[in-house]
């Protein structure tokens, strides 16, 4: 009976995430910790379960921001932008590419496809925010050595975070399995 104890909290420790992970370690000290995480997406979630190699990390937390890198950018969101027909689901399933989907659907291909052409996972964001209209949106944020620039389906331009016009709720960490909770003049 013990020993089937053990494996099951054995397998349960196992399954516990990066951010139950530090959840857990913040709680056992007594100095107060400058960030805390959240609970990342309920969709994202699910996606990363099916798709454990879009969901890592790794590699330089920015990138320079040099005139390929803007190219780059420009290109891959353009390509996702024109490739991808915006439809609104109503049930919460985040996928990389097809011919269709909404925000997140955009935000994860242009992920996909940026860290294919060589940008560090750790230096790419996905993001839920708030637009002007009080809707709830994804977009990606690459983070560089000039600021954080955010790839978005809405808008054909790359603009700096703080240009987006919108109120950021929660965005991934260099580890997109760990969220944080986005406060306005916080660096991300």
């Amino acid at each position: 009976m013990l020993r089937k104890f053990a494996i099951a909290f054995a397998a349960l420790a196992a399954m516990a995430t990066s951010a139950e992970a530090i959840s857990l370690g913040a709680a056992r000290t007594a100095k107060p910790q400058a960030s805390r995480t959240v609970a990342a997406p309920a969709g994202y979630q699910i996606f990363c379960i099916r798709n454990q190699s879009e969901c890592r990390g790794g590699g330089a937390s920015k990138v320079a921001y040099t005139s390929g890198t803007a190219a780059l950018l420009r290109r891959v969101n353009d390509a996702v932008n024109n490739s991808i027909r915006y439809r609104s689901e109503s049930a919460e399933r985040w996928t990389v590419g097809g011919t269709s989907g909404d925000c997140e659907d955009f935000a994860l291909t242009k992920r996909s496809r940026l860290i294919r052409a060589g940008i560090p996972a750790g230096a790419l964001r996905l993001a839920t925010a708030r637009t002007s209209r009080g809707e709830l949106h994804a977009v990606l944020i690459v983070k560089t050595d000039k600021g954080d620039y955010v790839l978005d389906n809405i808008r054909k331009s790359i603009v700096l975070r703080g240009q987006s016009g919108y109120r950021y709720l929660k965005v991934a960490t260099s580890n997109p399995k760990v969220w944080q909770p986005a406060r306005a003049g916080r660096e991300i």
